[in-house]
């Protein structure tokens, strides 16, 4: 079972058959990284989608609307209630951010 662990550590983080320990602020970073990047990336392809559309303003105000709704209701892992509520909010955040009608400078 070891030798099991040992190999999707290695394949998970690309090192061979060595695994690479990192310390827990090398871990956040690069946790924060994936977040961020990720966030870039669909902000990007909203951007791209929403040029496209006759009122790209009103597109994103309409997916923000329904992607918000979908989060209000997505059932999640089963966890302690003001967890539920924290990872709510910060879906909120981050929707919101993704989605927000910005004009071009």
């Amino acid at each position: 079972m070891a030798e099991l662990d040992t190999m999707i550590r290695a394949i998970l983080l690309n090192t061979g058959s060595e695994t690479m320990a990192e310390d827990d602020e090398t871990a956040t970073a690069r946790y924060i990284a994936g977040n961020v990047s990720t966030q870039l990336m669909l902000k990007v392809i909203i951007e791209i989608i929403s040029t496209m559309a006759d009122d790209p303003d009103r597109y994103r105000a309409g997916l923000k609307r329904k992607v918000l709704e979908l989060a209000d209701s997505m059932p999640l892992a089963e966890m302690d209630p003001a967890r539920e509520t924290k990872v709510r909010t910060f879906v909120r955040e981050t929707i919101d951010k993704l989605l927000t009608n910005s004009k071009p400078d």
